[in-house]
């Protein structure tokens, strides 16, 4: 077993490559998931009922930000093939029809989604006192959604073609000002009112503003003005088309696999809100050990898409699975480091005690199938990659929908087995997906998709 982990770690062009692209993408995710825990952390400190507001809260977000995620994801898989094929004509002009569509888009989320927030908790809440923290934190959020939105799609576009530092310093720029403005907003310093959970949703919607003004920067190096030679500026049909078929089934399956945490979060609500208020703070621990998995999924997003855009299969399925086994070692190590060091990290997100109890023992029961997770992670995104992006929405809607969520209430309220309950019925989410997803890459049925 070591020697075959030493042979994966050797420093091949591969392993370079799939390192070089996951490392930057990794430390852009600490600087989002860095929101997120911000978030929960400072506004953890006003009490229970602002925490499992903002988790609540951030988590029906986060089924528009996984939208914004899985749309921006269109723009990464065409722009890789693209690259791949040499074509930089069809790079530029993907990228500048996946603008219209992101603002067209982000402006409509983000008008409506301020308005109606409160109706959307009031719907899937329970606690009262919760659901009404929550719809003013979620309308707050949506504000920024535009900006977010758009700057996914100069994401995707930056990634697609390997400079993925981009994103990192973009992540970097979001995280420090939105902490910042988190100080200043929610405890009220430098001459502001103290805002509590509203402020906390302002200070995450204003950190849009310079992360997307980085990105922008970017456009000015001569290796990216080369995409622009072209006429291109003028809308096309058939790439929006386009944009729209690849991007539908992720932006589709990212949201609704997120609403359906928000039904999760609502059984955990039924249990008790000390149940809801430390699932809030388990998933904000498990930020920690979704990053490599993200960050490898788009290493194998890239590196598939640009090899399969060379005719280059093998590369495409090695370099697959070998970030997947990257992603297993950094996400199997985080799941040690949940079951010895969980305590103290659960302590840093609340320090009510009735919460920290409940929060670790599902913690440990996640931390088990952290392996599971990475593969489960990685070679979605490298099947979403490789032109089976409705599989993946279709499996994920099923496992979730159909399995994850009537186990949860099977285990957690029929049964009466509470906090345990639900996140066994995570556990079988995550295995399931890993399985169905690893048996379908390792068939290669995708290998004459073309995108």
């Amino acid at each position: 077993m070591l020697h075959k982990i030493r042979r994966i770690l050797k420093p091949t062009r591969l392993n370079q490559k799939i390192l070089g692209l996951a490392i930057p993408v990794f430390f852009g995710m600490i600087s989002y998931t860095a929101i997120m825990i911000a978030d929960t952390a400072m506004v953890g400190k006003l009490g229970e009922v602002p925490l499992a507001a903002v988790s609540f809260g951030g988590m029906v977000y986060f089924s528009i930000f996984a939208f914004l995620m899985g749309g921006s994801m269109a723009v990464q898989i065409i722009v890789a093939r693209r690259f791949g094929e040499k074509n930089l004509r069809g790079v530029g002009i993907t990228l500048i029809n996946s603008l219209y569509v992101s603002f067209a888009i982000g402006l409509v989320l983000s008008w409506y989604g301020f308005l109606y927030s409160p109706d959307i908790m009031l719907w899937i809440g329970d606690d009262p006192a919760v659901i009404d923290a929550a719809g003013v934190y979620l309308s707050y959020r949506f504000l920024g959604t535009v900006l977010f939105f758009v700057g996914f799609a100069l994401r995707g576009f930056f990634d697609g073609i390997g400079i993925v530092q981009v994103g990192m310093i973009s992540s970097i720029t979001a995280s420090v000002t939105n902490i910042f403005f988190n100080w200043v907003l929610i405890f009220g310093n430098l001459g502001f009112p103290a805002m509590g959970v509203k402020g906390a949703a302002i200070a995450s919607s204003l950190s849009s503003v310079p992360a997307l003004l980085v990105v922008v920067f970017y456009f000015f190096r001569e290796d990216v003005r080369i995409y622009f030679r072209y006429k291109i500026f003028a809308p096309s049909y058939a790439i929006i088309k386009e944009l729209c078929v690849v991007g539908f089934a992720p932006a589709l399956e990212g949201t609704l696999v997120n609403f359906s945490f928000s039904g999760f979060y609502k059984i955990a609500g039924m249990i008790s809100t000390t149940t809801l208020a430390s699932a809030g703070v388990v998933l904000t621990c498990l930020s920690l050990s979704f990053m490599p998995g993200f960050s490898f999924g788009i290493a194998a997003t890239t590196i598939l898409g640009q090899a399969m855009g060379q005719g280059k299969k093998r590369l495409a399925y090695e370099g697959t699975m070998r970030s997947a086994t990257f992603s297993a070692i950094v996400m199997g190590s985080m799941g040690i480091f949940f079951i010895v060091f969980g305590p103290w990290l659960i302590s840093l997100f609340t320090d009510v005690p009735a919460v920290m109890k409940v929060a670790y023992p599902g913690l440990v029961i996640v931390a088990l199938i952290q392996v599971g997770d990475a593969y489960h992670m990685v070679v979605g995104s490298a099947l979403r990659s490789a032109g089976m992006m409705y599989y993946v929405m279709v499996v994920y809607l099923i496992v979730s929908f159909l399995i994850m969520l009537p186990l949860a209430y099977l285990f957690g309220i029929v049964l009466k087995w509470g906090t345990l309950g639900i996140w066994s019925a995570f556990f079988i989410w995550i295995l399931l997906l890993a399985v169905l997803f690893v048996g379908k890459f390792r068939r290669k049925e995708w290998v004459n998709i073309r995108i």
